[in-house]
Parts: C-alpha cells; sequence; structure tokens
C-alpha cells in the first residue's frame, strides 16, 4: 500500500526539481552592493529575464550579428566615473540587468579580442545598449 504513495512523492519531487518555469528564471547575483542578473540562454530563460526587466535600470544584451544571434561569453566590467570597479562578471549575456545607482558609468564588455567601450548615464529609469561584436564600433561614442 506504501508504494503508490512513494511513486507518488517521487513523481511530485522530480517535477518540482526539474519542471517548471521557477527554474528558467536566473538567480539575483550582488556584487559590490549592486543587484544583477545574468543569463538568457534559452527562450524560456530569455522570458523569464525580460518578465523582470524593469526592475534594473542598466540592461545590456550581447549579440554576434545585428540579426540576433546571441554571445554569453563577455567578460564585462562596470566602473564609476572615479574608476572604481562596480561589477565585474565573466561569461556575462547574453542578457545582464543591473540595478546601479544613478550616475554615469564606463562599461567594458570584452569577446573574441574585440572590447566594447561604453558611457552610460543611468537614472532610476531603464536603459538599454544592444553591443553587436560584428557590427558596432568597439569605440566609446560617449554618454549615451
Amino acid at each position: 500500500m506504501q508504494r503508490p504513495y512513494t511513486r507518488a512523492a517521487l513523481v511530485l519531487c522530480l517535477a518540482a526539481c526539474f519542471g517548471g518555469p521557477a527554474l528558467a528564471a536566473p538567480t539575483q547575483q550582488l556584487q559590490n552592493g549592486i543587484t544583477y542578473l545574468n543569463g538568457g540562454v534559452g527562450q524560456e530563460e530569455q522570458d523569464a529575464m525580460r518578465a523582470q526587466r524593469a526592475a534594473y535600470n542598466l540592461q545590456l544584451v550581447f549579440a554576434t550579428k545585428q540579426t540576433g544571434a546571441f554571445r554569453s561569453d563577455v567578460q564585462l566590467d562596470i566602473a564609476d566615473m572615479n574608476g572604481n570597479t562596480r561589477l565585474s562578471v565573466a561569461n556575462a549575456g547574453p542578457l545582464f540587468y543591473a540595478r546601479l545607482p544613478a550616475g554615469t558609468y564606463r562599461i567594458s564588455a570584452a569577446a573574441e579580442g574585440k572590447v566594447f567601450k561604453r558611457t552610460v548615464k543611468l537614472g532610476t529609469g531603464p536603459r538599454e545598449l544592444t553591443l553587436h561584436w560584428e557590427n558596432d564600433s568597439p569605440d566609446d561614442p560617449g554618454p549615451q
């Protein structure tokens, strides 16, 4: 008599552990007092991250081509205007969201020997930047 209950419990446990959208979302991380999400590999994870994007004022997208082929092998460094590194994340992308204090930041994103430099002004509202490795200039165009 106990066997059907044991199987049912096992099935429920496996479903909870390996199925469902709850596992699709990357875990929120904290570094130097800055909260961020990093991931977006696969459609479920992208959807889960996009559902949370409004909570983050910096939203980065890393792509290989203008057509939207994503990349997730970016070394990302974000520094304040005093040169203090606020975030340093290996294997960032293809989506990266951070909640930074309002201010101006220097972003460095490196992969395949190409380093993008961007300066971005952030307030409380969302700011999205997309970097395309094949089409964009790596030079900093100035505050965006």
